[in-house]
């Protein structure tokens, strides 16, 4: 069967963006989120968020290979020891285990802010602006892109919908804590470029 560019664009953005995501910190980090706050929120944030990463991959395509590696290297461990550091150190307000009385729109703020982060110079924007490059059909790429990372977070949610309520909240903001220095770490020693 032989499919016309613009699908075959599609197509292969939405698969080599979707399975890249995969045990990515995005998805861990929308995870965590579903499993302590309601899904909706979560969902709608995190899906703004990676419209907003697919606009920047298709502005930036042909440009990103000529910013200096160096840099969003460096950003990128600065942004994961921040969260990760915020979330160890930070004391809750709520003694509960419960999850607190946040507003929705915080929830949907939160979960944009920390996707936006963990997205920046990730392996799935870059990849987008790759084949946005490459593949000559930017609409195509960037929608299957975006489609493939929303498919991904309907997962995540879902999954941390089931898990969350079994794990304390305290555990959950200690262990994410941890995962983003783990994650700055990475970033940090991972070789640039």
């Amino acid at each position: 069967m032989h499919l016309d560019p613009h699908t075959s664009a599609f197509l292969t953005a939405f698969v080599l963006i979707f399975v890249a995501e995969l045990g990515d910190k995005t998805l861990f980090t929308i995870l965590l989120l579903a499993a302590r706050y309601p899904a909706i929120p979560v969902l709608i944030g995190s899906c703004a968020a990676f419209v907003v990463q697919g606009a920047i991959a298709f502005a930036l395509g042909w440009l990103l290979a000529l910013l200096p590696a160096f840099w969003v290297h460096w950003i990128t461990a600065a942004v994961f020891a921040f969260f990760g550091l915020r979330l160890l150190l930070t004391e809750e307000k709520v003694d509960s285990e419960e999850a607190p009385a946040t507003p929705h729109h915080r929830i949907a703020l939160a979960a944009f802010g920390l996707v936006t982060a963990a997205e920046w110079g990730d392996a799935s924007q870059i990849g987008t602006a790759a084949l946005v490059a490459h593949l000559h059909h930017p609409i195509q790429v960037v929608v299957g892109a975006t489609l493939g990372l929303w498919a991904g977070t309907v997962l995540a949610v879902g999954v941390g919908r089931m898990v969350g309520p079994r794990i304390p909240g305290h555990w959950m903001r200690r262990g994410a804590g941890i995962l983003f220095l783990l994650f700055a770490l990475f970033a940090a020693f991972r070789p640039a470029g």
